[in-house]
């Protein structure tokens, strides 16, 4: 797979995946995003805005498209997120950013988009985890 980040970009945005995860933290903590308050919630995050912005849609249904998309390598044995989640209990955030990164290219989202996209994505899926993500957002119904 092509790189869709430069070493430097993905330098960047890995840290401020850190630093969103932890304002988050400590702004919601361990909120799920479940029910109509939590969904409230998510759409007054930095992150939810963020979505809603680019995206020109609520958070909880972008999510829940990227959650299909992205199934197959997060949510699924054999994926490469998965199995890296499987192991080690939690994503490194640069190959999470790639692979992430690839999939909302594939939902088509490019150019300035797909930086922020990327970074409040990937927060909400560590802040959630992904178990909790893929229970929440990668099945149909």
């Amino acid at each position: 797979m092509a790189n869709l980040f430069s070493e430097e970009e993905l330098a960047r945005l890995s840290d401020a995946v850190d630093q969103q995860l932890r304002e988050l933290k400590a702004s919601v903590g361990e909120a799920s995003f479940r029910g109509d308050e939590e969904e409230q919630t998510l759409a007054e995050t930095p992150q939810g805005k963020a979505i809603a912005q680019i995206t020109q849609e609520p958070p909880k249904t972008f999510l829940q498209k990227f959650g299909l998309a992205a199934k197959s390598d997060l949510c699924e044995e054999g994926g490469m997120l998965y199995q890296q989640w499987k192991k080690w209990g939690d994503l490194e955030n640069k190959e999470a950013l790639e692979r992430l990164g690839a999939v909302l290219m594939a939902m088509g989202f490019t150019g300035g988009a797909l930086e922020p996209l990327a970074v409040a994505t990937l927060v909400i899926i560590l802040h959630l985890s992904v178990k909790t993500f893929c229970e929440e957002y990668s099945s149909k119904t």
